[in-house]
């Protein structure tokens, strides 16, 4: 096993670093965006893209979020350090297949937007990283990029 590291682009959010710290520092709001029928929405608007994404048993609290994904198995994770309006350190539980660490690093641009970049460091043995690194590499922008659309000022 190696640790690989994987860092999105950095992304412009349309709020305030204080905001987006806020909504992004407490798991919760995970619970409105992957409850079923938000998820429904989302497959149907991804189309192929969705066949054979099947996200069961979400949970989520301010500090920890699990869920079961086909065919990948258990995530589960925890926030482990919070730095007021600028830092969430993420890391992956026991029960995950995988261990991870995912920063998410916010920096204040103007009164009305800031820039975030997201770091994901992850363990994975050499056939593994064959296998997902350009999907992991791929899909550390695409997290960061749904990070950028969230509506902070309605949820």
């Amino acid at each position: 096993m190696a640790l690989q590291k994987y860092i999105s682009d950095t992304k412009t959010v349309n709020s305030d670093n204080k905001t987006v710290y806020e909504r992004l520092s407490n798991l919760e709001f995970l619970n409105t965006m992957f409850g079923p029928e938000n998820m429904a929405k989302a497959k149907e608007q991804m189309g192929d893209k969705a066949k054979g994404m099947d996200i069961q048993n979400f949970i989520a609290d301010q500090d920890t979020c699990s869920f079961d994904i086909k065919p990948i198995g258990t995530i589960a994770f925890h926030i482990i350090e919070r730095e007021e309006s600028k830092l969430i350190k993420i890391i992956s539980n026991d029960e995950a297949k995988f261990d991870f660490t995912l920063w998410i690093q916010i920096l204040p641009s103007t009164d009305a937007q800031c820039n975030m970049r997201i770091t994901l460091h992850i363990e994975l043995n050499m056939m593994m990283k064959m296998m997902v690194g350009k999907k992991l590499d791929k899909g550390i922008n695409q997290i960061a990029d749904a990070i950028t659309r969230i509506p902070y000022g309605a949820i």
